[in-house]
């Protein structure tokens, strides 16, 4: 009898990622200062698996399971494909023509998603038709990066 999930077969994990959004961010790190950072945002669909799945894979950790039990190879120097994700998008103006996210700031800082968009045009045109209402509120737009590639 098999105590492992359908997901976790001999070899290597399976299972589904999970689509992104990505906020870059600043916050405290340990240490004390203050560093920047992409908030990875899955929605309420994504479980926490699908969202741990994506970030596993967006650091290029690669793992399996052999008879020594799980192992996980995790890249000396990470370069995360998330901020490689974010670099391209502010970037490459192809980026203009794919999928994003509408988010809504409000006076105290807290962010909400607002909506997806097929293309940046379409978000735009949205947040400006939200701000046109006469709140005090901050809209912004920010691409939606699919999971990593399997390599």
């Amino acid at each position: 009898m098999s105590t492992q999930s359908p997901y976790h077969r001999k070899g290597t994990p399976g299972g589904p990622g999970c689509r992104v959004n990505l906020l870059p961010v600043q916050g405290p790190t340990a240490q004390g200062t203050t560093a920047n950072f992409a908030l990875l945002d899955a929605g309420k669909e994504a479980s926490e698996v699908e969202l741990l799945r994506t970030i596993v894979k967006g650091l290029g950790v690669k793992w399996g399971n052999d008879d020594f039990g799980w192992w996980a190879a995790v890249p000396e120097k990470p370069i995360s494909a998330f901020a490689a994700a974010l670099y391209k998008a502010a970037t490459d103006p192809t980026v203009a023509n794919s999928p994003h996210s509408l988010y809504r700031e409000d006076d105290n800082g807290g962010r909400f998603h607002v909506g997806d968009f097929e293309t940046r045009r379409a978000a735009e045109e949205r947040a400006k038709e939200l701000a046109s209402g006469g709140h005090k509120q901050y809209f912004f737009v920010e691409p939606i990066v699919q999971p990593p590639s399997k390599a």
